[in-house]
């Protein structure tokens, strides 16, 4: 009793201290502010309550011509090649045609045609400006650059603000003292001063998210350095539970910091797939539902342009506002379609209940998180002696910012992890016959986690080396391999022949000589097929060089690994702390024996045959024909072969102690690690969620919650 006494009153000063350290960090600056925001040309017959007064503004349109980005430039492209292909499959010319506000340089480089409005906005006197507003009724997206001056000299510049015409508006953080403002507005029109409104502000906001993060940090620490052996015991005892409440915080505080930004690997294609499943046969989409599946919902940047998103989703997700589209599907969803199911009940809950927009979306996140943890909970309690190392790749800051994402890939990571759990199981208790329940339950998280990524069948091949002793009699041993060979076998054909979509344009993606993922120009997967077949040595050294670069890129040419898709990365430094830290819960793990040189050989071929099978997949349908490297693969979809890689090192040193009568360093280290208070796992747990948290705040706070 008195040990919860002491947990609970360290809670509350936790809550306390983290309420304080928002206000310390983020609002001290505007404590004794002497105004909350001031409006600038505010006309006669608008609110005069917080207008400014004793200012200068002077505002010049000028023409100019800024270079699309190289995305814009090659999405231009890809629309160009598709058009044209289908113009070519239809018998018809093709003509580039272009908008008219693109200029083709005399290079063939593409420019957007802009005005640029000047404006000098004297202030009249001093203020702190801790933000920045400018409003604009604008057609197109525009934007606008600042610098700050104080008594005519400079103090900040470079400032940069989006502003999307959805919510006709652009706030920045500007943060110093300054007299005069110089801004840059880029857009495409000819706007006067009339069309401009301009705010600065010093305002206090509590933002209890913030709050929340500095929370979880707290009770992280004091978790770590200072709950006690009562909590410790059951840490090591129970470290499931553990994993499961540190991965729902750090899930938790991204879910909410992203709202509605979409910022993951093609976050939108998951979230139409996860939207129709939500609903039965009728499906009703709203204009802001149209706006998520096409990727073009604005973005924020900060809470106050939350505010101003949030509100135009919602108006855009009234159905009394704009009609929503009535479309029809099967009653019986598709069988790659049914790993959306987790996120289909986030959007159907969020109807039900009627919450904002973003809060829907939310939800979804929230189904797909809790999945994972669900599985990646019981794939680190069926671990026999090693579940401080599945707890850790669990953890690992891809996984837990995926999960907390709209994607099917924390649902293939966690049927996968769980899949070769129960494998490694069976490997390491070589006496002990397979309970068929074990057996069916490998079977179907390795059918579940390939559903939408087939190619990691490959991994459950590893139980074909299963010896006829783990079977009950021969019978259940033919019965168990021929399934495994049968599961394997349909899901190699879906990669190389996959099922083409249905609708209008099947007659295009079936015909083989269009087929080829378009999002990339010159591919072609029949094209591609026929190019291996003349050229096997030339591609055999393709192959081996692409995974070979890879590997190198992500350990000596300081490539980073750890990251949060495209809000960035961690520290190259992070992918060596990763490594050693998967090394030092694989070695000092608390299993009673090793999986052998022949399963460690066997598995490193396994890992080297899935990773080949992963790059010639992405060479056939993503790389142009003939291409000498290949193209999109990402270090995440090696995630899924941590554990067989590094389950290579349970029970370092343990056999070899055995022949020989003496222990080796890794096998007392081990010994004094077991009776130490958790040390072994608190060092774990501490530094993914050190890592975790580090990026939360260098991310996704200081990028679009302050």
């Amino acid at each position: 009793m008195k040990k919860n006494k002491r947990h609970i009153i360290a809670i509350l000063l936790i809550l306390v201290l983290a309420a304080f350290l928002e206000i310390v960090f983020f609002n001290r600056d505007v404590i004794n502010s002497p105004y909350t925001f001031l409006r600038f040309n505010v006309a006669e017959n608008e609110d005069q309550t917080h207008a400014a007064t004793g200012y200068t503004m002077e505002t010049e349109v000028v023409d100019s011509l800024t270079p699309l980005t190289e995305e814009e430039t090659n999405e231009i492209k890809v629309l160009q090649e598709n058009e044209r292909m289908i113009a070519e499959y239809r018998g018809e010319e093709y003509e580039p045609v272009y908008e008219e506000n693109i200029v083709v340089g005399d290079d063939g480089a593409l420019f957007r045609k802009i005005k640029q409005t000047i404006i000098t906005l004297d202030l009249g006197r001093d203020y702190y400006i801790k933000k920045l507003k400018l409003e604009a009724n604008l057609d197109f997206h525009g934007g606008y650059l600042s610098e700050a001056y104080q008594n005519s000299q400079l103090v900040k510049d470079n400032m940069y603000c989006s502003i999307d015409p959805k919510i006709d508006a652009g706030i920045m953080y500007v943060g110093c003292h300054a007299d005069c403002l110089k801004i840059v507005l880029s857009s495409g029109e000819n706007l006067s001063q009339d069309d401009i409104r301009i705010e600065i502000s010093a305002q206090m906001r509590f933002s209890f998210f913030r709050a929340a993060f500095f929370a979880v940090l707290l009770f992280s620490v004091y978790l770590m350095f200072l709950a006690g052996r009562d909590i410790w015991s059951f840490m090591r005892k129970r470290p499931e539970w553990f994993f499961a409440i540190f991965a729902l915080m750090l899930g938790g505080l991204i879910i909410e910091g992203l709202g509605s930004n979409m910022v993951s690997y093609d976050e939108y294609v998951h979230a139409k797939s996860a939207y129709k499943l939500s609903f039965g046969t009728t499906i009703e989409t709203t204009e802001a539902a149209m706006q998520m599946v096409g990727n073009t919902l604005p973005y924020f940047n900060n809470p106050e342009e939350r505010e101003l998103v949030e509100a135009y989703e919602d108006k855009m997700n009234d159905s009394s506002y704009i009609a929503p589209d009535i479309g029809h599907q099967s009653s019986l969803p598709r069988t790659e379609t049914r790993v959306y199911y987790p996120m289909a009940a986030g959007f159907y809950l969020g109807r039900v209940f009627h919450t904002g927009f973003a809060n829907m979306m939310e939800l979804a996140r929230l189904g797909n998180l809790l999945c994972y943890i669900f599985v990646v909970f019981w794939a680190v309690k069926k671990a026999k002696g090693f579940q401080m190392l599945v707890a850790a790749i669990g953890l690992l800051p891809n996984n837990i910012f995926l999960a907390s994402s709209l994607s099917y890939d924390p649902l293939v990571n966690g049927c996968l992890l769980l899949g070769y759990v129960l494998i490694i199981n069976e490997m390491l208790t070589a006496d002990e016959k397979i309970k068929p329940a074990n057996a069916f339950l490998m079977l179907f998280s390795f059918l579940v986690g390939c559903l939408s990524k087939p190619v990691y069948i490959v991994m459950s091949l590893m139980l074909l080396f299963l010896p006829a002793k783990k079977f009950h009699n021969k019978w259940s041993e033919v019965i168990f391999k021929t399934a495994l060979i049968g599961l394997n076998g349909l899901m190699i054909y879906n990669i190389f022949f996959p099922t083409p979509v249905s609708g209008g344009d099947y007659a295009l993606v079936a015909n083989s000589a269009y087929s080829g993922d378009k999002r990339n120009l010159g591919t072609s997967t029949m094209g591609q097929i026929q190019y291996i077949l003349e050229n096997p040595d030339k591609y055999t050294g393709t192959l081996l060089g692409s995974m070979a670069h890879m590997l190198a890129k992500y350990t000596i040419w300081k490539e980073p690994f750890i990251s949060y898709a495209y809000l960035g990365t961690a520290n190259y430094l992070i992918n060596w702390l990763m490594i050693g830290l998967g090394a030092f819960a694989a070695l000092f793990a608390n299993v009673k024996t090793s999986v052998g040189k022949a399963v460690g050989t066997l598995t490193h071929i396994m890992n080297f045959g899935v990773v080949a099978i992963v790059f010639s997949s992405m060479y056939i349908s993503y790389t142009p024909v003939g291409s000498s490297g290949i193209q999109g693969v990402q270090g995440r979809y090696v995630i899924p072969l941590f554990l067989s890689f590094l389950s290579c090192f349970l029970g370092w040193g343990i056999r070899k102690s055995e022949e020989t009568g003496n222990e080796g360093f890794i096998v007392k280290q081990r010994k004094r690690l077991s009776a130490l208070p958790a040390i072994y796992e608190r060092v774990i747990f501490g530094v993914m969620l050190a890592v975790s948290l580090w990026m939360t705040c260098r991310l996704i706070i200081l990028t679009m919650n302050v």
